[in-house]
């Protein structure tokens, strides 16, 4: 396929993600990060807006629907990677901070007998530690602000965090 799309021009291509955007919310929303690409604060505020929508969200999610959310999580934890991390190191560091900081109300909320949000913020841990290199902030500083934030770890989702730096 990719063979296929590189052999396609410019303007087909968009006529035909344009139809995409207009028939599936993904790719829009995706279309509309990319747009913001070049702006750092636009772009996560858009990240920061799915954060505040989930955290203002007080319904529980029962067992039958922890699936779907947990890969909810694992999506938004991934488009940070891929659309901030390389670009922009600390927005990233500060996106994925906040998103630890939500463990509360994730597992709070959720029916997870299934494991199905861990996974995210495993990832998110991960990808901490890579974008505080990338920012390139001392062993000492993310020693230090990685204690910060496992401070508060009261479900053991940061404990990925803190396992990562030496003591």
């Amino acid at each position: 396929m990719a063979s296929f799309l590189a052999t396609q021009d410019a303007p087909t291509l968009a006529r035909v993600l344009l139809e995409l955007a207009e028939d599936f919310a993904p790719v829009y929303e995706r279309l509309e990060r990319l747009r913001l690409r070049d702006d750092p604060a636009e772009l996560c505020a858009r990240f920061k807006w799915q954060l505040q929508q989930w955290e203002s969200d007080d319904r529980f999610v029962g067992y039958r629907d922890a699936a779907k959310f947990g890969r909810d999580l694992d999506t938004w934890v991934s488009q940070v990677e891929r659309e901030v991390l390389p670009r922009y190191p600390a927005e990233a560091m500060a996106l994925l901070a906040a998103f630890l900081e939500m463990d509360r109300v994730v597992f709070e909320r959720v029916d997870d007998d299934g494991g199905y949000v861990g996974g995210a913020f495993k990832l998110a841990c991960q990808l901490w530690l890579a974008a505080a290199e990338d920012a390139g902030l001392s062993a000492a500083e993310i020693s230090s602000r990685v204690s910060a934030i496992v401070a508060d770890d009261n479900y053991g989702a940061r404990s990925d965090l803190a396992s990562a730096v030496p003591r």
